[in-house]
């Protein structure tokens, strides 16, 4: 039996970046924030077992709460996390290559201009791009802290905090 996740599909992750990017303010986010917010794209069922949210998702407690768990036992988030990553970096070199997004040492930026006007639509038509959640992310996860013994990969569990 073959089981597919998006998490291993690099098609799939370029389409998550590229959508995350195009729906933030700003149109460029940290790396390492940029990967925590696909992370729970794609586990956001994890994100109720982040311990003291920071105060930027009091609003959103109710989508988050309301997200179901998944039927399928979720391994070790950490692990999973560190999983994603290999995919992370391979598709960001990629889209960077194809110029479709800038990167430098800790930023991205996307080139929305070379973005095809389709795929802006195809965004722009996604229902979980239209979500709550999706909102929240795109949203929050830009405003936070992320260093530091309070920062959110300390509360998060999933990043080293020390040495941002």
């Amino acid at each position: 039996m073959i089981i597919y996740h998006p998490a291993y599909d690099a098609h799939h992750c370029s389409y998550r970046i590229l959508n995350i990017l195009s729906s933030v303010e700003e149109k460029k986010l940290e790396k390492d924030s940029l990967k925590l917010i696909d992370y729970y794209y794609l586990y956001p069922h994890l994100l109720k077992r982040v311990s003291k949210l920071p105060r930027t998702f009091n609003k959103y407690k109710n989508e988050i709460n309301d997200v179901p768990e998944p039927f399928e036992l979720t391994p070790n988030p950490k692990s999973l996390y560190f999983e994603l990553v290999a995919t992370h970096d391979s598709v960001l070199i990629s889209l960077s290559q194809k110029s479709l997004i800038t990167l430098s040492d800790n930023e991205i930026v996307l080139n929305i201009a070379l973005l095809p006007k389709s795929l802006i639509e195809t965004f722009n038509a996604d229902e979980f791009s239209k979500s709550d959640f999706f909102i929240m992310l795109t949203t929050c996860f830009p405003k936070i802290s992320l260093n530091g013994p309070n920062g959110f990969k300390s509360r998060s569990g999933l990043m080293e905090y020390r040495y941002g």
